[in-house]
């Protein structure tokens, strides 16, 4: 450490009040002239830099061979400091998304923007790794980036996912984005959300219509029940999974209500209530008479109509087809009902909502339906409050 200079103390004319301390500094020290190539990063340009000094340090020597000691250090040197390059180069590569190459850096940058990635890869796909060696106990980030490691392409498919949803709506703001966030889950087929004033604050009232016609608070058939449940469940998991939503434990009696109240608690804004209400459902009953081409089997035709107007996939009445307060119209059923090859005429008969306090509609050619309700009809024998219909096939063949 520098040591300063002992102060004097000056008296101006004689003045014993008058004194100053006066301290002489040392001179600065000269600068150093900066000649370096500061763009010279690789052992090429390193080498020429440094050649190009020994030659104008020592400009009476004119010939350089790869023996020499002097040429020999300069290499080593070269060497060393395009190493230090790359390592550089290295470092500040990782500091962004679109440069970095070592899986925890993409994994922390990506979760720097709320993509958990480890949370959104299956448990499958990290079950299948190779055991580690030694046996020694992973995390679910050390496993996803042991993963990437064995697959880059992974990584580079999170790499690219990741900022596309940071533009992504995923909170519950307006009465649309409630809808739309309920919809997507796998049980859910349509979802209608009203705001209601209970006398102190707002609360959010969603109707929820389950895939196949599920009740809310009835169980969810266990994994391994059946194919349906497998895939059921198979759709739920990689729902969650995709949206980094938790999952009840394994063995416990899961409804569709406590799956949806994860989703909604995880996208609610905070301060504002979100109730699941059971959707209202509007029953419809009707009879269609049709008349079969000549050729064309009673039974068969018959058959064909029940699958035409049933509640499963794909069918006319499978719940969420038709929306929330869309009307039902005779036409439509007319029109289903003639696409069936053989049916040469259909007719309505009966045309009404279930129950005896709802009036005929055949004449009218359509049932209101109110903006809180849904079309049901799933005809189940011993269940008529569900909604029904009734098929005479005349014409055709007998059989």
């Amino acid at each position: 450490m520098a040591e300063l200079p002992d102060p004097r103390l000056i008296f101006d004319n004689g003045c014993p009040d008058c004194g100053e301390r006066q301290a002489v500094l040392p001179p600065p020290i000269p600068g150093v002239p900066d000649n370096f190539d500061w763009k010279a990063r690789d052992y090429d340009s390193l080498r020429l830099f440094l050649m190009q000094e020994l030659a104008h340090r020592f400009p009476e020597r004119r010939r350089w061979t790869p023996a020499d000691m002097e040429v020999v250090i300069v290499e080593l040197l070269a060497a060393a400091f395009d190493r230090a390059s790359h390592a550089i180069d290295a470092v500040q590569a990782e500091r962004y998304l679109d440069s970095a190459r070592r899986p925890q850096s993409v994994r922390r940058l990506l979760k720097l923007i709320g993509y958990d990635a480890a949370e959104r890869v299956r448990d499958d796909v990290l079950a299948a790794l190779p055991p580690v060696p030694g046996g020694a106990a992973e995390s679910r980030e050390e496993k996803l980036e042991r993963l990437w490691r064995l697959e880059p392409a992974r990584m580079e498919a999170a790499r690219a996912e990741g900022p596309r949803r940071v533009a992504e709506q995923q909170r519950m703001v307006t009465l649309e984005d409630c809808e739309a966030v309920l919809s997507a889950h796998p049980l859910v087929a349509r979802a209608q959300a009203r705001l209601v004033w209970t006398g102190a604050w707002n609360t959010i009232l969603v109707s929820a219509l389950l895939e196949a016609d599920r009740d809310l608070d009835t169980a969810l058939p266990a994994p391994g029940t059946n194919a349906e449940a497998d895939l059921l469940w198979g759709a739920i998991r990689n729902f969650h999974l995709d949206n980094g939503l938790a999952l009840p434990p394994e063995g416990a009696a899961v409804t569709p209500r406590r799956l949806l109240r994860i989703l909604i608690e995880r996208r609610r804004m905070i301060g504002s209530e979100v109730f699941l209400e059971t959707a209202k459902p509007a029953a419809i009953a009707f009879t269609l008479s049709v008349r079969a081409k000549p050729g064309y089997f009673r039974s068969e035709m018959r058959q064909a109509l029940a699958d035409v107007f049933s509640a499963d996939e794909g069918g006319f009445f499978e719940p969420g087809r038709l929306d929330f307060g869309e009307d039902l119209f005779a036409s439509d059923i007319i029109d289903a009902a003639m696409a069936v090859e053989g049916v040469a005429v259909a007719c309505l008969n009966r045309f009404k909502r279930v129950g005896s306090g709802w009036p005929d509609r055949s004449a009218a050619g359509f049932i209101p339906v109110a903006d809180d309700e849904y079309v049901r009809c799933l005809n189940r024998r011993g269940a008529p409050e569900t909604g029904y219909f009734r098929l005479i096939v005349n014409g055709g063949e007998v059989g």
